[in-house]
């Protein structure tokens, strides 16, 4: 379905599809020249208040303002497309079909508009139905017989014992059930069209499932096709789906990524890319973090893990996007304490500080306070707290690596902190410009004067070594029985706590 030669183009085409289809769309066929009439009442119901749709398990789900666009079946948008286009990206297909007619005479029914309309309706695969609108003023009875004389021929050639697919609109009085009529009848096929195209994607991804241990296997096909799938439900506001789908895909990369027989380039080395991106899916373009025929795991993981947070926050769950992040940032960081060589001077310090920092500001400015109960609200802040801590011991070895070491308080904590973390061991140390003697000088001095014995308020104070003791190690031993996450962080080194 989609070859390596072509893997970039489509990825580039998808990525500019998702970012803009926000909304499911309705197109409009307008026969008699009747949408800018029409058009303000209609788009004056969306979004859609009380939608019902099918999740991915067939059950029937309320969905609080569906968002949705009327857009013409001329407009350039709905023309244009290839068929392997609308094969790979059918998500962004219209839903639904409105056909708008109006005629004020018999005759003109049977021998204009009846044909070309079966000739509009005879694709199967849309879901259609038809809007009489009636232009007969009330005070003109003639006229007002006569569209109900057409909208009943109508209504006999269109509508079947099994569905019905008219409507009949008044433009200067209509009637008190027709915004609920439409409303129906767009849900009905909005609800049908989702339900093939999801069968549709599930079909193509099981049976790509199936060869993810063959040679054939292309992680890019499995991805845009679990992605599309992900990316309608949560068009139509099933984020819930939408977020098992992003599991489910971060589960079949790691799988993919550990599979033995193929080196793949890990990434990280670009500029900025020390700058955590967990609630930014769009830091990089996908194109960018492709290679051959899968993604640069830095890169990915980070993006996956932005389109999981931003399910969440919609879905109103801050608490779980910073218990999910807190485990992703331990977890991800040990990946990088294992490429350290390869890897920009300090990258894992500054990434995790940045991760850290970021997922504090983007749960917190998503949290309600007062609507959570007590023992989830201490939960929330807990976590915060495990965040703001491990931001800290990051950003103090930091300091100490590049040179800051005698400014850093010296304390029990601290140094215990500092000496269990393991050294970063790049293949090239950072180069000293030519002209930094002088202040590497400097700075030696600064560092001596600053590390001897001196007297504050009277009281002689010993500097404290980084190694600590064996009383330390035994009190951090204890510490970590009660903050176990914080510690296994610290202790994230082939080396075990008592072996530093």
């Amino acid at each position: 379905m989609c070859e390596r030669s072509s893997m970039a183009n489509f990825l580039a085409q998808f990525q500019a599809i998702k970012n803009t289809s926000d909304r499911l769309v309705i197109s409009v066929e307008d026969v008699s020249d009747l949408w800018p009439t029409v058009k303000p009442a209609f788009e004056g119901r969306l979004p859609f208040k009380r939608a019902t749709l099918n999740n991915k398990t067939r059950n029937l789900v309320l969905v609080e303002k569906l968002p949705a666009e009327f857009i013409l079946t001329t407009d350039s948008r709905l023309r244009s497309r290839f068929p392997q286009e609308q094969f790979l990206f059918w998500f962004r297909e219209p839903y639904a079909t409105v056909v708008l007619v109006t005629c004020e005479d018999l005759d003109e029914f049977k021998t204009i508009l009846k044909p070309r309309l079966k000739l509009i309706v005879q694709n199967d695969e849309r879901e259609w139905f038809v809007v009489f609108v009636s232009k007969a003023h009330p005070a003109n009875d003639q006229a007002s017989k006569m569209a109900k004389k057409v909208y009943a021929k109508l209504e006999v050639e269109f509508n079947t014992k099994k569905r019905e697919r008219c409507c009949k609109y008044d433009i200067h009085f209509p009637e008190a059930n027709f915004w609920e009529d439409l409303e129906s009848k767009i849900m009905e096929c909005i609800r049908n069209t989702l339900d093939r195209r999801v069968q549709f994607y599930e079909d193509e991804i099981r049976k790509l499932s199936e060869q993810r241990l063959m040679p054939v296997w292309n992680f890019c096909n499995f991805f845009i096709l679990k992605e599309s799938l992900a990316f309608m439900f949560e068009m139509a506001n099933l984020h819930e789906d939408a977020l098992r789908e992003y599991d489910e895909l971060e589960l079949c990369y790691l799988e993919t990524v550990n599979m033995t027989g193929k080196q793949r380039d890990f990434g990280g080395a670009d500029h900025g890319d020390d700058q955590a991106a967990l609630v930014n899916p769009g830091s990089k373009a996908l194109t960018q973090i492709v290679q051959e025929d899968s993604f640069r795991e830095f890169e990915f993981r980070q993006y996956l893990f932005a389109c999981q947070s931003k399910l969440l926050f919609k879905l109103n769950r801050p608490i779980e996007a910073a218990s999910r992040g807190y485990s992703f940032i331990i977890s991800f960081s040990k990946s990088l304490s294992l490429r350290e060589r390869i890897l920009p001077f300090c990258m894992r310090e500054v990434w995790v500080t940045t991760a850290c920092l970021s997922l504090i500001e983007a749960t917190t400015s998503n949290y309600n306070a007062g609507h959570m109960v007590p023992d989830i609200e201490k939960e929330f802040f807990r976590l915060l707290g495990d965040l703001y801590s491990l931001a800290r011991v990051k950003f103090m070895r930091l300091a100490y690596l590049i040179g800051y070491g005698a400014d850093i308080e010296r304390s029990p904590v601290n140094s215990a902190s500092l000496s269990l973390l393991p050294w970063p061991k790049p293949a090239i140390w950072p180069s000293v410009p030519p002209d930094a003697s002088t202040e590497v000088l400097e700075k030696e001095k600064l560092i001596l004067q600053t590390t001897s014995r001196t007297k504050h308020f009277g009281i002689l104070r010993k500097p404290l070594p980084l190694e600590p003791t064996v009383l330390l190690r035994e009190a951090n031993r204890r510490r970590a029985s009660l903050s176990a996450g914080n510690m296994s962080e610290m202790f994230d080194s082939r080396q075990g706590p008592m072996d530093g």
